[in-house]
């Protein structure tokens, strides 16, 4: 009995054999008697139908939890045991905590990108810029939840002008595939119409792989890359990934993030506005300048100085043919007369008239043949005798 140990020498022996040989531990069960207590410790318990460990998550590993564990919830749990030596009960500290078969939902996940990828869908080719000043915006979220007063509020906050448009599907359970897909078809819908958004949110908030687990089916990866608007893809808290992401133009790391993208700041926009304002107010004054100082040139030339000028030339110039043509017309009659003048002598000269002034005189029958011979006349003929000043008629005697 010398030898018995006390109660801490019991408990710390206890203690380093069972951390020594159950350092790292892998262990699935149901979690209940959870606490997230103010200091940022989880306390729970790990049960399965036969036996019941307490467990804790300090606050560091807690902290990086995308959402805590619920009573009921499934979960595989790493870590290590130790011993709480106060109260001589082992525990397990846990590490690493998430849902249990998220494994084998990990699996499928990894076979339907590797599915669309070969497809194409994801291609960078296929992403469509966002528009520069959208005016409205689609979200596809739930109607109920905080991600569309997030959203509301950035927008009402940076882009009060912009029109929101609410396509409402659940976003987790049994109906959130259906529902989506439902919700991106109506929005579809709108292609061509006045109702038409230039850019559609698909947002939801954080959780686990499960949670989001309806951002990874098919038909919804399907119904994002087929949406004939930009789509943003705005699932989960910054760490989480989906299928929606990649099939999506963009990808927002929050929800309010997306909203950012889509909005820029009233304050901003005035100010490039103001800036476009006055540029165009300098362009304008610039080119008013221009067109004055060429109109002050224009002014200066002779003939707006003295635009009667080329008139007067004209007259001028006008009066010199005039009167190099009335020369010219005088020439032409000088020239004419003399001519005249010369065929009037040289007629004159040939004229019978001359010939008969100078005492002879032409004899012509009735029938107008000249008489040149006595022989050509008879006895009793009639005859035209014509002199210088006059005419007579006579009849052959003999």
């Amino acid at each position: 009995m010398s030898d018995a140990l006390t109660v801490t020498e019991l408990t710390r022996a206890i203690k380093g054999t069972l951390e020594e040989g159950f350092d790292a531990v892998l262990v699935e069960g149901e979690i209940s008697s959870s606490k997230l207590h103010s200091s940022g410790h989880f306390y729970f318990s790990l049960k399965d139908a036969g036996a019941v460990i307490s467990s804790v998550m300090w606050r560091n590993q807690a902290s990086r939890l995308p959402k805590v564990p619920r009573d009921g919830d499934q979960v595989v749990v790493s870590g290590r045991l130790t011993v709480y030596e106060p109260r001589g009960s082992y525990q397990l500290v846990a590490n690493h905590l998430k849902p249990a078969g998220q494994g084998d939902l990990q699996a499928r996940l990894e076979e339907l990108r590797r599915k669309l990828t070969a497809e194409g869908l994801f291609d960078l080719e296929n992403k469509r810029d966002l528009p520069a000043y959208p005016f409205k915006v689609a979200v596809v979220t739930s109607p109920t939840g905080a991600v569309l007063h997030d959203i509301w509020h950035v927008l009402s906050r940076r882009a009060p002008h912009l029109e929101l448009l609410l396509a409402p599907a659940p976003v987790q359970g049994i109906e959130a595939v259906t529902g989506l897909v439902a919700a991106l078809d109506r929005i579809a819908l709108l292609a061509g119409s006045i109702d038409e958004p230039d850019v559609v949110i698909v947002a939801r908030g954080g959780g686990s792989l499960e949670d989001l687990w309806a951002f990874n089916e098919e038909a919804v990866v399907r119904a994002v890359a087929a949406c004939p608007f930009p789509v943003i893809s705005a699932v989960g808290h910054e760490t989480d990934t989906t299928l929606c992401d990649f099939a999506a133009d963009v990808r927002a790391p929050t929800p309010s993030a997306a909203a950012e993208l889509v909005s820029q700041e009233r304050d901003a926009l005035l100010a490039v506005l103001n800036d476009h304002q006055t540029r165009a107010g300098q362009a304008l004054l610039r080119m008013v300048e221009r067109r004055r100082e060429r109109l002050e040139w224009i002014a200066k030339r002779p003939c707006l100085l003295r635009p009667e000028e080329p008139i007067e030339r004209a007259h001028q110039t006008i009066d010199l043919l005039s009167d190099r043509l009335d020369r010219a017309q005088a020439r032409v009659r000088e020239r004419a007369q003399a001519r005249w003048v010369n065929i009037a002598g040289r007629l004159e000269a040939l004229s019978p008239l001359k010939v008969l002034s100078r005492g002879y005189a032409a004899i012509s029958t009735d029938s107008g043949k000249v008489v040149v011979r006595a022989a050509d006349l008879a006895a009793g003929d009639r005859v035209n005798i014509a002199f210088a000043d006059g005419a007579r008629r006579a009849r052959v005697e003999s």
